[in-house]
């Protein structure tokens, strides 16, 4: 979960650090460079979020995650299969040669190269599942970047801020100031109303 509210701030930083400069242009007498302790400009409005808190709430942020965990414990399970298939295999090529099955040395070497090949088609095989399952994991984490970006937008076009920041890059912010649960709210509202339109 970490991670997922980790990427949320990296992609959201840059817009949130524009409407901050934003702000400071809105006003007309900015304090002197020299003045030791500055006031917020006239007008201008912030609020903040806590990312953690959101992707814990957010319906869709835990589905995804769940998601994600069931499809790597698949992945590791078919990897346990085939590692044992392999070693059966291994196994068997042993008694064969301690029993004296094997006729030639051609016959031996016949098997060793079929195990080879075996243990190279797994590796493949589950090289190309990771890779699946690391690219649906970035598109649901773009998915989930997108949907808090959307609704963070979509909200203050109601609410007007001239920034809405991340908790962690402040080192104080009134609790006035926190919009956690109302983008949580709104997310999940807009989820739930997704999931009434997709059973119509």
């Amino acid at each position: 979960m970490k991670r997922t509210s980790l990427a949320v701030k990296s992609i959201l930083a840059s817009a949130l650090v524009a409407l901050v400069a934003s702000c400071g242009d809105k006003a007309n007498t900015p304090a002197p460079a020299a003045a030791p302790v500055e006031e917020a400009p006239a007008g201008c409005r912030i609020a903040y979020f806590d990312a953690d808190s959101v992707m814990r709430a957010y319906v869709l942020a835990q589905q995804l995650t769940e998601e994600g965990q069931r499809m790597m414990n698949r992945l590791q399970q078919q990897g346990a299969q085939k590692q044992r298939e392999l070693e059966a295999k291994a196994q068997n090529i042993e008694n064969k040669r301690q029993n004296n099955i094997y006729l030639s040395d051609a016959s031996f070497q016949n098997d060793v190269m079929a195990l080879q090949r075996a243990q190279e088609e797994a590796e493949r095989s589950l090289g190309a599942q990771q890779a699946q399952l690391q690219a649906a994991m970035a598109a649901s984490q773009q998915r989930l970047n997108d949907s808090v970006m959307n609704c963070v937008r979509d909200l203050n076009a109601v609410m007007g801020y001239d920034a809405i920041l991340f908790r962690e890059s402040g080192v104080y912010f009134n609790p006035e100031l926190d919009v956690t649960d109302i983008i949580i709210t709104a997310l999940n509202a807009r989820m739930s109303d997704s999931s009434t339109q997709a059973a119509n």
